[in-house]
């Protein structure tokens, strides 16, 4: 088993992480402007480690592991969701004011990165079932997102999402029906 490294986003995330796990390795891009020594970094420690991006569920979170998800090749992928890592005040949202519970389940729930995906998920699925081009679509990926545990997604972010975790239409049907319920 290789080691993991960490990936969040600043110093009060890397604090956060390592009030819950004291011996967590964890490197920090410093916010979202990820500087190319910092992936030159992370590229080289993923010939040894295994890479998990624990980022924040905003904007910049979101450009950090696209711009890392591109240029590595062992990554895991946690998520937390939108609504459960808001400051005490509302006005921030990021790892570092989620709960104990929130980050210990993201972690346990994080993703591989499947290189050679055996998804059968196609463009015109995603349409046909309405979690693309609908107008209830927004709240149909919003529901398939949080139950799958893949993170705040647009249409062309969920079909990314579904291709590199492996994730079937089988799968996606379930989840739909059972939210339904």
């Amino acid at each position: 088993m290789r080691p993991k490294i960490f990936v969040v986003e600043g110093r009060n995330d890397e604090s956060r992480l390592k009030q819950i796990y004291p011996t967590i390795e964890v490197i920090t891009t410093n916010g979202s402007a990820i500087d190319p020594d910092k992936v030159e970094v992370l590229q080289k420690l993923d010939e040894t480690h295994d890479i998990i991006l624990f980022l924040d569920p905003d904007h910049a979170g979101e450009r950090i592991r696209r711009i890392l998800g591109k240029s590595l090749t062992h990554v895991f992928h946690a998520f937390i969701d939108q609504n459960l890592a808001h400051s005490k005040n509302g006005k921030k949202i990021g790892v570092e004011h989620a709960s104990t519970q929130t980050i210990q389940e993201a972690l346990k729930d994080m993703k591989i990165v499947f290189t050679d995906s055996k998804s059968d998920v196609t463009h015109s699925f995603l349409h046909d079932i309405g979690l693309t081009g609908g107008k209830n679509s927004k709240i149909l990926r919003a529901k398939l997102s949080v139950n799958l545990k893949i993170g705040h997604v647009n249409g062309k972010t969920l079909y990314h999402r579904l291709k590199i975790f492996n994730i079937s239409q089988k799968d996606i049907i379930e989840v739909l029906s059972e939210s339904s319920n």
